[in-house]
C-alpha cells in the first residue's frame, strides 16, 4: 500500500527521484529503494520525515500543493503541519504514530522573535552541503570561543564576511587561499585553547587521528560541496561587492609602457608570445599617440600571453586606459567557449575598462574551433596584429603585424563576419531590470521598491521615489502575469527593534538607521521606514504571495553582499552598485549567468520556507502588536 500509494502521488504532482531527494535532503537512491518497495520506512522515522518534507517542499515550490492536497484529499488552506501529517497519514494508510513536528513549522516562540529565527525554524533538517559547512564553522568558532572580529584579525579579512561565512550566505571555499589558512587557524585554536578531546566528538573519528588534512576535509568536505562554478560565480560576485574606482592597480604613465618599443624595432613580423607582447605594445602605443577613434579586438588564445607577465599586464592596462581617456572606442568580441575562471581573470582585469562606458563587449557564439587560435588586433584604416595558429603552438608562433591597406580591409571584413554570430556580453542595466521572460532571482540588502503598495509609497511623499516605484511595480506586475515565471525576492529582514524611531524624532527623515533603510533610489533622499510604515509593506508581501503563486520571499539571515543588487535570470544578470549606480553593468553570457543562477539556487536552498510557514512567521514578527 505504502509503495503504491507513493508512486501514484508522486506521478501526479509530476515529481522525479531527484526532485524529492533535493527538497528532503536526501540521497535519491533511497527514494529509488523506497519507489520499488525494497524498503518500507517506520512511520516515524528520520526517513519518513525527509520523504513528507520533501515531497511538502516540491509542491509548495511549484505552486502544487492544491494538486497534493487533492490527491490526498485534504484542504490546501490548512496550516503545513496539518498538510504533512495528512499526508504521513495517507501514505502509511492512517497506521498508527505521529510524525515528528519538523523544523519547517517555523512557529517562533515569541511574536517579536526575531525573522531570522522563523526562516531557522524553517530550514530543514539536511541542510545543503554550503549550510553543513557553515555550521561546522560556527560550531569550531563557538568550541573554541573565537570571535567574529579576532578570526577576522587573524585572516586579515573582514569580520562581516567571517558572519557571513557562519550564516552560510557566503563560502570561504569561493578562495583557496582563505580557505586554507581559515582550516589552520582554527586546528591551531583548538589545540592552544585544548579542545581536541571535544572536537574528536564533533568530527567523529579519535582525538589522535586529527591533522590538519583531516580537519580540513571535514571541515569543508570536498566531497559534498557545489560545482566549482557556483564558488568561481561567488567570488566574481564578492569582487564586484568590493570594486571602487580606487580599489584598482596604480599605473604606470603610458609614456612608460610605449616608449618600451624603439621605432627601429618596428617590423612586419614578430615571433613567439614575447614577440606579441612587443607588437601589443607597439599598437596601443600608436594607438594612443594618434588618438585613434576605434579599436576592434577578438583573440581565442589562452590568456597567459597577456596574465602572464605582471610588467606586460600592467603596461597594456595603462596604454588601454590611455586610449579609453582619449575617447577611443573599444569594441571586443570575447571567446564563448572559455573556462569560467579563465573568464573571471579576464572580467576583473577588463572591470575598470568596462566601468568607462567606451568598451563594447560582445561574447562569440560560434562554435570554437579546438584545433586552431586565431587573433585580430585591428585600428581601422592604420594597423592590425594577426595570428592563425594550431592550437598549443602559440608561444613559438607568427604574428603579422599590418599596415597594408588592402590588407586591413580584409582583417576588418574578417572581424565584423564574427561579430554577426555574436552577442552582447556586458551591457548598460535596464532602468526596468524586472522586465524579461524567464525565472528571476533577486538578491539585495532591503525589500524591494516595486513590492510596496501604493498607499505605503506616497507616504513618503518623495516624488522620486514615486516615480520609480510607478516603473518598477509595472515592470513586476507585467512579468507575475505569467504564471510560468518564477519572480524570487532574497532579502534580509529588518528585526522589529530596529524600526523604532528614536526619541523625540518623529519623521522617518530624522534619523540614519542604515538597517531600516528603504531601498536606496538614485536621485532620492535615504528614507527609513517606521514600524507602521514596514508593517504595510510586510502585508503587501504576503498579499503578493497568495496572490501570485509566482512570486516568493526567501528571507536571508543576512545579505551575501551588501553593496550591490542582483537581478539573476537565465537570459542575464544585473551587477547594480547600490552606492554607485555609475559603476553598475550586465552581462548575457550564458556561461556567467548560469553560475551567477547556480549560486541564487544555493542560497534560496539554505534558506527556503514553505508559503504557509513564511506567512505565519511574517505575521507574528511583524503584525502582531
Amino acid at each position: 500500500m505504502f509503495t503504491d500509494r507513493l508512486n501514484t502521488l508522486l506521478k501526479t504532482i509530476g515529481a522525479s527521484n531527484k526532485d524529492i531527494a533535493k527538497f528532503g535532503g536526501f540521497d535519491r537512491t533511497n527514494i529509488s529503494r523506497l519507489r520499488s518497495g525494497v524498503r518500507k520506512p517506520a512511520r516515524t522515522s528520520p526517513t519518513t520525515e525527509k520523504l513528507i518534507n520533501g515531497i511538502y517542499l516540491f509542491s509548495d515550490n511549484k505552486n502544487g500543493l492544491s494538486q497534493l492536497c487533492a490527491v490526498i484529499d485534504f484542504t490546501p488552506d490548512a496550516s503545513a503541519e496539518q498538510i504533512r501529517q495528512k499526508l504521513a497519514d495517507w501514505l502509511f494508510d492512517g497506521e498508527p504514530g505521529n510524525l515528528e513536528e519538523h523544523r519547517t513549522t517555523g512557529r517562533s516562540s515569541s511574536p517579536r522573535a526575531s525573522v531570522s529565527e522563523g526562516a531557522a525554524r524553517g530550514k530543514r533538517k539536511s541542510r545543503t552541503a554550503l549550510h553543513s559547512s557553515a555550521e561546522r564553522l560556527d560550531s569550531v568558532m563557538t568550541l573554541t570561543e573565537l570571535s567574529n572580529v579576532r578570526l577576522s584579525q587573524l585572516l586579515h579579512a573582514d569580520a562581516s564576511l567571517i558572519s557571513r561565512y557562519r550564516s552560510g550566505m557566503r563560502s570561504p571555499q569561493s578562495n583557496p587561499v582563505i580557505a586554507e589558512q581559515l582550516s589552520h587557524i582554527l586546528l591551531d585554536r583548538v589545540l592552544r585553547t585544548g579542545k581536541v578531546q571535544e572536537l574528536s566528538e564533533m568530527m567523529k573519528i579519535p582525538a589522535s587521528e586529527i591533522d590538519a588534512e583531516n580537519f580540513s576535509e571535514w571541515l569543508f568536505r570536498p566531497d559534498e560541496l557545489p560545482e566549482r562554478n557556483m564558488y568561481i560565480a561567488e567570488d566574481m560576485l564578492g569582487f564586484f561587492d568590493t570594486y571602487t574606482t580606487d580599489s584598482g592597480r596604480v599605473l604606470p604613465p603610458w609614456e612608460a609602457a610605449a616608449s618600451s618599443v624603439k621605432p627601429e624595432d618596428a617590423r612586419p613580423v614578430y615571433f613567439g608570445t614575447a614577440g606579441l607582447r612587443e607588437a601589443v605594445l607597439r599598437f596601443l602605443g600608436d594607438a594612443v599617440k594618434e588618438r585613434a577613434p576605434r579599436l576592434l579586438l577578438y583573440s581565442d588564445e589562452d590568456q597567459s600571453w597577456m596574465t602572464g607577465d605582471p610588467a606586460f599586464l600592467m603596461g597594456w592596462a595603462s596604454l588601454m586606459s590611455a586610449c579609453v581617456r582619449n575617447g577611443t572606442q573599444i569594441q571586443i568580441i570575447h571567446n564563448i567557449d572559455r573556462d569560467l575562471a579563465e573568464m573571471n581573470d579576464a572580467i576583473r582585469g577588463w572591470l575598470p575598462l568596462y566601468m568607462s562606458g567606451m568598451i563594447e563587449s560582445y561574447s562569440s557564439t560560434k562554435p570554437s574551433d579546438r584545433r586552431f587560435s586565431h587573433t585580430i588586433f585591428l585600428r581601422p584604416s592604420a594597423a592590425c596584429i594577426e595570428a592563425f595558429h594550431t592550437a598549443g603552438t602559440e608561444s613559438g608562433g607568427v604574428y603579422r603585424y599590418d599596415t597594408d591597406p588592402e590588407i586591413l580591409s580584409i582583417c576588418e571584413s574578417e572581424y565584423q563576419s564574427l561579430l554577426k554570430k555574436s552577442q552582447l556580453l556586458m551591457r548598460a542595466v535596464s532602468a526596468r531590470p524586472y522586465e524579461g521572460a524567464s525565472d528571476l532571482t533577486v538578491i539585495q540588502n532591503e525589500l524591494s521598491v516595486a513590492s510596496m503598495p501604493e498607499d505605503l509609497v506616497h507616504s513618503f511623499h518623495e516624488p522620486a521615489l514615486t516615480a520609480y516605484w510607478q516603473m518598477t511595480h509595472e515592470a513586476l506586475a507585467q512579468r507575475l502575469k505569467d504564471a510560468s515565471v518564477m519572480v524570487c525576492e532574497c532579502v534580509p529582514l529588518i528585526p522589529p527593534e530596529k524600526l523604532l524611531i528614536p526619541e523625540g524624532q518623529d519623521t522617518h527623515k530624522d534619523y540614519s538607521l542604515d538597517s531600516a533603510a528603504v531601498e536606496a533610489i538614485p536621485g532620492c533622499p535615504q528614507l527609513y521606514y517606521t514600524p507602521e510604515q514596514y508593517a504595510l509593506h510586510i502585508r503587501e508581501i504576503i498579499r503578493l504571495s497568495e496572490a501570485c503563486p509566482n512570486y516568493r520571499l526567501y528571507p536571508l539571515p543576512e545579505t551575501p553582499f551588501p553593496n550591490i543588487r542582483l537581478f539573476i535570470s537565465k537570459d542575464w544578470t544585473h551587477v547594480i552598485h547600490a552606492l554607485r549606480p555609475e559603476l553598475s553593468f550586465g552581462f548575457s553570457h550564458p556561461l556567467l549567468c548560469g553560475a551567477f543562477s547556480r549560486f541564487a539556487e544555493g542560497l534560496m536552498e539554505q534558506t527556503r520556507m514553505d508559503r504557509n510557514t513564511l506567512r505565519r512567521t511574517l505575521e507574528e514578527v511583524y503584525l502582531s502588536s
